[in-house]
């Protein structure tokens, strides 16, 4: 198998740091980079003899620390520490076994965070220096370091509680990533765009997501103070990758506030920049901006959901289900997706969108009986009930004409029927949220429906036009000459 030296990765750290090539110098320093195996199979040859223990973490001294502070250039920065404490944060989160005592060292991920904490402890007090020279080009080490800081904690984190101990490894990390935050928003270079602030972006989603696993949504308004107050460029000046992921935090801050317009604005925003071979991210905005589309009433386009095939599958039986007024299909594919919904904490929205579902079915009631002005209450609850028996019998096998017990009937669904005063309770809730134009009359248990679109649809409604007028008018008198007449169930309404 092949390897790398000590001494070739010490001159390849010294090399990128003294061309100021912060690119090379990243790669070389993190933790998921190829060069991290080939360094721990060249530490754990057994022709090292007693340096074979540079392989474990057993030496405070390891021989391979000289080797770093011969190779690289002081004056360049803290690079020989920093390579050191790198190839001691890989030894730790790589188990190994002691081929001449068969002796095992496993994973320790605690120490492993202790020495990826002072790796970026000593590249912050380096930038910390007062020069006149810009350090901007050691934002890419910057970005890894502090990004392998963050999942090193969660890994120590998850081992302290294995062992019953307090975790507090995160939590300890994001103080030390808010400095690095600080430092790069705080640059005082002349010209910004050659200067830190370039990476304040980058840090400060990185604090997003941290915070975010700690439960602590809060602190991130400090983070998004600081950046409001600072005299930075315009976020379209920062690199593509940032302006994607801080638009979906900020969308995200936005819905948790419920500030829904502004939450869909920011997802479209970032799906737009978002770069088509970015599955992940693309799946991640869909897991918001499509429940939010079905909220304000309106069906995501087969080119959105050709993006995910994942967010397809999920969404389409919710989507067919509102065109066909099929309130009993909503409600159970909102059950089979409930742990989905939760996860992502669009389940209350995606429940919510269930009132297009139910304006579906009125609004096809009100078809069918022909466009009263008036329709009676009782009307509009014998077709609700009918749409549910239509449904049991539909998910199990039966025909319209195929007998169903009573007690059959109400096992399956007699839980979801309505009565009167449940009906009139619907319809008026309906009539304050905009869903339907008209009034009760409650002394005579009617529905006056208003003259003019008494279903109008979620705000702006858009007229298409005589054509489309005329098209949905013929749909609609097809609809009623289909209706089949449905068999009555004893007891049944």
């Amino acid at each position: 198998m092949p390897t790398l030296h000590i001494a070739s990765y010490a001159s390849q750290i010294d090399q990128a740091a003294k061309l100021r090539d912060g690119d090379s110098l990243a790669q070389l320093v993190s933790l998921t980079d190829k060069h991290g195996p080939l360094l721990l199979e060249s530490l754990a040859k057994p022709e090292r003899g007693n340096a074979w223990i540079d392989r474990t973490l057993e030496t405070n001294a390891p021989s391979y620390a000289g080797q770093f502070k011969r190779t690289i250039d002081k004056k360049a920065g803290p690079f020989a520490e920093i390579a050191t404490l790198h190839v001691w944060t890989l030894v730790a989160l790589n188990p190994t076994t002691n081929p001449m005592t068969q002796q095992m060292y496993p994973v320790d991920a605690v120490v492993a965070y202790e020495k990826q904490h002072e790796l970026v402890t000593a590249l912050y007090r380096w930038l910390m220096q007062p020069t006149e020279e810009s350090t901007k080009w050691a934002l890419p080490l910057l970005y890894v370091v502090c990004r392998d800081l963050r999942k090193v904690a969660e890994q120590a984190d998850e081992r302290l509680l294995a062992n019953s101990q307090k975790a507090g490894k995160l939590e300890e990390a994001s103080r030390l990533l808010q400095k690095c935050f600080s430092c790069c928003l705080n640059d005082r270079a002349s010209d910004p765009k050659s200067s830190r602030k370039m990476g304040t972006y980058y840090l400060a989603t990185l604090l997003f997501k941290t915070y975010f696993r700690l439960n602590s949504t809060a602190l991130c308004r400090n983070i998004i103070r600081g950046i409001n107050a600072a005299d930075l460029p315009m976020l379209a000046e920062f690199p593509l990758a940032h302006q994607v992921t801080y638009r979906y935090y900020m969308a995200v801050f936005a819905f948790l506030r419920e500030d829904y317009t502004e939450a869909e604005k920011g997802f479209r925003d970032a799906l737009a920049l978002c770069h088509h071979r970015m599955k992940r991210n693309i799946e991640l905005i869909l897991d918001y901006l499509i429940p939010l589309l079905l909220l304000r009433g309106v069906f995501p386009s087969e080119k959105l959901l050709s993006r995910s095939a994942r967010h397809r599958t999920l969404f389409r039986p919710f989507i067919d289900a509102i065109k066909l007024g099929d309130v009993a299909a909503y409600d159970q594919h909102i059950e089979a997706a409930e742990k989905r919904l939760m996860e992502r904490g669009t389940y209350l929205i995606v429940e919510r969108a269930r009132e297009s579902a139910l304006r579906g079915l009125l609004k096809r009631a009100w078809i069918l009986e022909s466009k009263p002005a008036r329709m009676p209450v009782e009307t509009f609850r014998q077709y609700y009930n009918a749409a549910w028996r239509v449904h049991y019998r539909r998910t199990r096998g039966k025909s319209l004409a195929d007998a169903v017990t009573q007690d059959e009937f109400d096992k399956g669904v007699g839980g979801q029927l309505l009565d009167g005063e449940e009906m009139e309770c619907l319809l008026a809730n309906m009539i304050f949220k905009g869903l339907m134009k008209g009034y009760i009359s409650h002394s005579h248990q009617l529905v006056v429906l208003s003259k003019d679109k008494p279903f109008p649809w979620y705000g702006p409604y858009r007229n298409k036009g005589p054509a489309y007028l005329e098209a949905r008018a013929k749909r609609e008198t097809e609809e009623r000459l289909k209706m089949p007449d449905l068999p009555a169930v004893h007891g049944a309404a």
